[in-house]
């Protein structure tokens, strides 16, 4: 269960998986790699956070869509996305100076299963911890990027983790935080990272805090905020992108501002079919487009982003950052 509902609260109208996360998606496993080491000008408080498909992405790669609400971000392979519809490797989330270190570790992750490719798209997303952790000290090498993609497992941790480590939303310490929706035999599952937003954009299941608080420390009307959302149903690239623009409406309900130097960036991707490289037809049953699972599904997504995005901020544990910076809990611990 997500921090979310294990504080006692509820939100929308689909239920949630077992787990109430994005390894509710049958195969989808998640690891992270935390650095957090020194004091003052020189404290790392940063990391990696892995999302594996089930499966070989390369050998199959899986139907994927995009949505990009503001661009001010290092998002390394999402133009091949968009444009072909697939991922072929794995999803990294990291800081922003890490991503192309993050985009080499998984042309090594792919070259070992197959050393004879000769192009990979590697998919690296990433948000700004600038304020909490010496992100110019560039701390995540290659190394720690392959250690989050060897620790991914079916167990998915929220808070302050892996991409999560040094990230603040809404004044509030933030970090990962996940949930899923089940929509008759299938299930979608979102993992966000939020790092935006100043204390009076919060909304709590639609409605500001009240009283109004202060300005908070870290506020960061420019911040980025990542959304991966995993579904097993069996949707087209355009279909997928529809559900990530679905995942931006939710992210909204919380009062993400997509700030003019934002980098807001939605992906999705569905195991419910793969696209083989040798292949020169598929034959599959998708989801009409006009069809009621799929507006159940567009719902579904929305709901899930909105309660991710308040899940990362419920598992976020008190950090000294750079320079002792603290940034105040939603949640006292």
């Amino acid at each position: 269960m997500n921090a979310f509902r294990r504080s006692g609260f509820t939100l929308g109208r689909f239920p949630p998986g077992p787990t109430c996360s994005i390894g509710d998606v049958p195969g989808v496993r998640v690891g992270h790699r935390t650095l957090v080491r020194g004091e003052g000008a020189e404290a790392v408080r940063t990391g990696v956070t892995a999302i594996i498909p089930p499966g070989d992405p390369y050998a199959e790669p899986l139907p994927a869509g995009a949505f990009v609400l503001h661009g001010h971000g290092k998002a390394v392979g999402l133009a091949q996305v968009l444009h072909l519809g697939e991922l072929e490797t794995p999803v990294l989330l990291t800081n922003t100076l890490a991503v192309f270190r993050c985009a080499d570790a998984l042309v090594t992750w792919t070259l070992r299963r197959h050393p004879e490719a000769r192009s990979v798209n590697p998919v690296v997303l990433e948000c700004n911890d600038g304020y909490l952790s010496a992100i110019e000290a560039r701390a995540v090498t290659e190394g720690d990027a392959l250690a989050a993609l060897a620790a991914a497992g079916d167990d998915v941790a929220e808070g302050c983790v892996g991409a999560g480590t040094g990230m603040v939303a809404f004044g509030f310490k933030s970090g990962i935080g996940t949930t899923s929706r089940v929509v008759g035999p299938y299930t979608v599952g979102v993992l966000a990272l939020p790092n935006m937003g100043r204390r009076e954009d919060f909304r709590f299941l639609g409605v500001p805090p009240h009283p109004l608080p202060r300005r908070g420390e870290g506020d960061n009307p420019s911040g980025s905020l990542i959304v991966v959302l995993a579904t097993n149903a069996p949707l087209l690239p355009g279909q997928l992108a529809r559900l990530a623009r679905r995942a931006a409406l939710g992210a909204a309900r919380t009062g993400a501002p997509a700030d003019t130097g934002s980098g807001d960036f939605f992906l999705a991707f569905s195991t419910g079919w793969r696209i083989p490289r040798k292949s020169e037809r598929l034959v599959v049953e998708f989801i009409p487009d006009r069809s009621e699972v799929m507006g159940d599904l567009y719902r579904a997504a929305a709901e899930a982003a909105e309660e991710a995005v308040l899940s990362a901020l419920f598992a976020a544990t008190p950090i000294v950052g750079r320079d002792g910076q603290v940034v105040p809990t939603l949640v006292r611990s």
